[in-house]
């Protein structure tokens, strides 16, 4: 469980590294969130965007987004813009920006990736509006410089705790490291297709790791297992 001053020092770390991106380029809003190991997001900090649309994201359209960190954990990608994902027929067809950016005014979307033994543990997402236009090759190099050091950073004030997490499961139900992976994208909401093709798996290694966390973890299913592992991580703070 993080202490007082922990949160404290993390939430200013992530208010000041908004601060930093904003004087570096016009963002129209922005949110510096943890990404834990039940792949939803921990200790939202945002900028100009209200809460209950994170919420509201994470509740309806996570699956959804095309920059969503389970899509580019196994790319070295530390910068990605939605435009560079897809075409801009392609977006606004989507029931993504349809149903989510749309309504909100939002067209441009890059996010940031903060990474941890090849997994995403955080997440820098910025948002424009149509006015203010896509993001320039200049400002998304200047974005790339400053992501190394921000995640040096984020290291000394999150990641110990990241990696504790995920170890205490680890440990407790005695998985492996592909069973771990494996399990965090079962948390995530993933099937066995999308596990295989994030993994570079085949299905039936996917199903045979399934089974082993199932008679490790003691449960009989997908649910059970999700309610379980959640439950533990709530335990720890």
């Amino acid at each position: 469980m993080k202490s007082v001053e922990l949160a404290k020092l993390l939430a200013a770390f992530q208010h000041q590294s908004l601060k930093l991106i904003n004087s570096f380029l016009p963002i129209r809003s922005s949110a510096f969130f943890l990404v834990g190991p039940d792949m939803r997001h921990r200790d939202v900090v945002t900028h100009n965007l209200a809460r209950r649309e994170d919420e509201r994201y994470q509740r309806r359209y996570m699956h959804m987004d095309p920059l969503n960190p389970s899509r580019h954990e196994n790319s070295a990608a530390t910068v990605v813009h939605m435009d560079s994902i897809m075409c801009p027929a392609e977006i606004e067809r989507s029931a993504y920006y349809r149903e989510f950016l749309g309504p909100m005014n939002f067209r441009y979307v890059a996010d940031m990736f903060f990474r941890s033994e090849g997994k995403i543990v955080a997440v820098i997402t910025m948002l424009r509006d149509a006015e203010q236009g896509a993001f320039t090759a200049g400002e998304l190099a200047i974005l790339r410089r400053l992501q190394p050091f921000l995640e040096y950073a984020l290291g000394s004030v999150y990641l110990p705790e990241r990696i504790a997490e995920r170890k205490s499961i680890a440990q407790k139900y005695l998985l492996t490291v592909r069973e771990l992976d494996v399990l965090e994208l079962v948390l995530a909401g993933a099937g066995n297709k999308v596990i295989a093709r994030e993994l570079t798996l085949g299905l039936p290694t996917v199903k045979s790791h399934l089974q082993h966390i199932y008679r490790k973890t003691g449960v009989t299913g997908r649910a059970e297992l999700i309610s379980r592992i959640v439950a533990d991580l709530h335990a720890r703070g």
